[in-house]
């Protein structure tokens, strides 16, 4: 089996509610759908990530074609090194393992659609048919970039999403992110949420945009709370392990201080996290990241999995990852109950009893459904292709330093 054919669409959908966190405002997500066409017929899906730079990630993409044409699928070490070899990747930038993900996406999927096998049977097999997700909540901007309401309001609407997200779709785990209001609001609303729901561990990610003065008083005002863990409150390695080493009782967890295999070793040494949400984009893929796990075990970090706006391809291939795991520490995150739509086939996933089944059909058992392809690329072209395209999101307001 031969590679034919590279096409990457870029996509956009609106979210239910206009989404606000530290570094700005959500109105919809946008992502880029890579397509794989095999000479036998056969069509494997990608998926990645458009922001902060939606135009030069599809250039990346593309310009990986001419890598790919010819090459059987089944090659990936081959094709990584095309591609996004370390010294690359250390040159060019991470764009490079964001296009590389979605490709081997693709690949898997052609290789279990050929052999007539799920992906997660080409990580290892399944570990478990349904994969446990948080109730992942935002404070809500319903008026528009500029114009975040209230803290009484924002607090009394983001109880509304955990009751939904507990009492109907039967989540376990709260994910709250954080850093748009003064940290002692948000302290409140911490404590609101547990007092509504006792037993539903919080975990707070303030999108590393607080001082490490305010991360200290923050995790000790909250130490009677039992914080499932604080994310990337501070910017750095240093200073993550400055707070963990002031703030013991406080299991932290980064994304974004350590979110590649360089980063693993100095987290290790400095002794900076407990915890490493993996994200299949950003280290490189499905392969890489059930690796992480292994290495996670070795040094004794917890896994968690870090949610990057999917869509429904790169939920599937979470799920095949997932599944895959022999354990799961931390309930994944995903946003994905803020889209309106996907573009997959049969519509959104479902939330039961606050996990979502994993795809059983061969390879990362999904289809694009290409009417809806073609209706949200014109919505990314209208309404989403400016943010994407922007150097970075500008933030809605001024912050004090916290």
């Amino acid at each position: 089996m031969k590679i034919v054919d590279l096409i990457a669409t870029s996509v956009g959908i609106p979210l239910a509610i206009p989404l606000v966190h530290a570094w700005g405002f959500h109105p919809g997500f946008g992502r880029l759908i890579v397509e794989l066409v095999s000479d036998e017929g056969l069509v494997g899906l990608g998926e990645c990530t458009l922001t902060p730079n939606g135009q030069q990630i599809e250039e990346v993409v593309r310009s990986c074609k001419s890598f790919v044409i010819g090459e059987d699928p089944f090659d990936l070490e081959k094709l990584r090194w095309k591609i996004a070899n370390p010294f690359y990747v250390r040159m060019f930038g991470p764009n490079l393992i964001n296009a590389f993900a979605a490709i081997e996406f693709a690949c898997l999927d052609l290789q279990g659609q050929a052999i007539g096998r799920p992906v997660y049977d080409l990580l290892g097999g399944k570990m478990r048919d349904r994969v446990p997700v948080s109730a992942y909540v935002f404070y809500a901007a319903p008026k528009g970039p500029g114009q975040i309401p209230p803290w009484e309001e924002a607090d009394a609407r983001i109880l509304e999403q955990c009751a939904e997200l507990i009492e109907v779709k039967g989540c376990r785990s709260i994910k709250f992110k954080a850093g748009v209001y003064p940290p002692e609001k948000e302290v409140e609303t911490v404590r609101h949420m547990r007092e509504r729901f006792p037993d539903v561990p919080v975990r707070l990610d303030p999108n590393s945009s607080w001082a490490l003065t305010t991360a200290v008083r923050v995790a000790h005002e909250l130490s009677d709370v039992g914080l499932e863990y604080l994310e990337d409150p501070v910017w750095g390695l240093s200073a993550m392990a400055k707070l963990k080493r002031m703030s013991p009782h406080v299991p932290l967890a980064s994304n974004m201080a350590c979110f590649s295999y360089d980063d693993i070793a100095p987290s290790a040494f400095l002794d900076a996290v407990d915890v490493i949400l993996a994200d299949p984009h950003w280290y490189g893929g499905l392969r890489a990241t059930k690796e992480l796990a292994r290495l996670c075990e070795t040094f004794g970090f917890d896994m968690g999995m870090h949610s990057g706006t999917e869509f429904g391809v790169s939920l599937a291939a979470v799920l095949h990852l997932a599944a895959s795991l022999p354990a799961i520490h931390h309930a994944p995150d995903v946003h994905y109950h803020y889209l309106e739509d996907d573009i997959i086939e049969g519509g959104p996933f479902r939330y039961v009893d606050g996990a979502i089944s994993v795809p059983n059909g061969p390879g990362l058992g999904v289809k694009l459904d290409r009417q809806k392809l073609a209706y949200y690329h014109e919505f990314y072209e209208k309404y989403i292709a400016a943010i994407a395209a922007a150097p970075s999101m500008e933030p809605i307001y001024t912050k004090a330093r916290w």
